[in-house]
């Protein structure tokens, strides 16, 4: 119990100061990495596309939250890929393992973007030739039980990243916790994701890390095949909508338009991300997310069309797992994710 408590003290004190370092450091930057934000997952994905809290021996889950790493069997191997938006590509490897003389659970592994070829333009408009664009994120994770209910988990992830002709290298980190109870049919876990910095920058100017404070929590029915998750994301961001601005900028000729601010029943629905999963079969899973401010930041104004759902399906063999989502974004925007986990042994 002593060793439980200075632990939970010491997560709780690490959480808050890096939190408010990040804030500082970051508040008016204009943001970078922005991949590292996007899910590889297939399954999560497919519930909404934001780190989730589902106690079950899934390296896709832990990949975006490591306190769930304790409960993934020995040496599995998770590779996942995403066919984004514009001929982006992204993708993501991890192998997980444990040692004995280590306790707990530890997993390594990279994700990547390719940006494709991309055409250059000079201030006039006129083509300049063509440029790359490639992001790297390696991931190294730790996650450990202190008992049947409570745990903690935290990746380190250097990043290199290039981007036409210029290059920057950064340093971000998760850190979360949870707990499991009712005989693991509900979990809690909360969470801060890319907590870090560039080190050293693309010009003279630091930008902004996609860094989210969430909660997340699931409950599988006791009697009914479902699965609902609901995720509390950005909780950093007190306000996740424009800033009214009715006049014209300095020296600019376009005027901007008016913006209604969102009520606050708006805004509370702009933080929360659900996802639903229903299980016909033992093998076979179902799923479906909803992220609110997704679509309220993404869907034309005449044609909303599906913008912030996404859907997805898993089926489950006996050495292996295939998983594929397809997330909507605009009424012509979309991703598909493929993923697949291999027991090794």
């Amino acid at each position: 119990m002593k060793e439980l408590g200075f632990s939970i003290g010491f997560f709780s004190r690490f959480c808050l100061s890096a939190m408010t370092a990040i804030l500082c450091l970051t508040a008016a930057a204009q943001p970078v990495y922005e991949f590292a934000a996007i899910p590889a997952s297939a399954r999560v994905a497919a519930m909404g596309g934001v780190p989730l809290a589902i106690a079950e021996p899934d390296l896709g889950i832990a990949a975006t939250n490591p306190a769930f790493l304790p409960c993934i069997e020995n040496h599995k191997v998770a590779a996942d890929y995403v066919n984004y938006i514009a001929d982006i590509s992204i993708g993501h490897a991890s192998y997980c393992f444990q040692d004995s003389r280590v306790p707990g659970t530890m997993a390594v592994g990279i994700q990547y973007l390719n940006g494709g070829k991309n055409t250059r333009y000079d201030v006039f408009g006129n083509e300049a030739g063509s440029f790359l664009t490639n992001e790297y994120a390696f991931h190294l994770s730790y996650g450990r039980r202190f008992d049947s209910c409570f745990a903690i988990g935290a990746t380190l992830k250097p990043v290199l990243s290039f981007v036409a002709g210029y290059s920057s290298v950064g340093l971000m980190a998760d850190i979360s916790a949870s707990y499991t109870f009712n005989e693991g049919r509900t979990a809690a876990s909360a969470l801060l994701r890319n907590a870090g910095s560039q080190i050293t920058a693309y010009d003279e100017h630091y930008g902004r890390v996609p860094f989210d404070a969430s909660i997340a929590v699931s409950h599988q029915l006791e009697h009914a095949p479902f699965r609902l998750s609901l995720v509390l994301q950005q909780l950093q961001k007190p306000r996740l909508n424009a800033d009214s601005k009715n006049s014209t900028e300095p020296g600019s000729e376009v005027e901007r338009d008016n913006i209604t601010l969102p009520s606050f029943a708006d805004n509370i629905l702009r933080h929360c991300v659900f996802g639903i999963e229903a299980f016909p079969g033992k093998q076979f899973n179902l799923r479906v997310g909803f992220n609110y401010n997704r679509r309220q930041e993404l869907k034309l104004k005449d044609a909303p069309g599906m913008a912030g759902m996404s859907l997805g399906f898993g089926l489950r063999l006996k050495r292996f797992s295939v998983e594929y989502a397809h997330a909507r974004y605009t009424l012509s925007g979309a991703s598909n994710h493929f993923s697949v986990v291999v027991n090794v042994r």
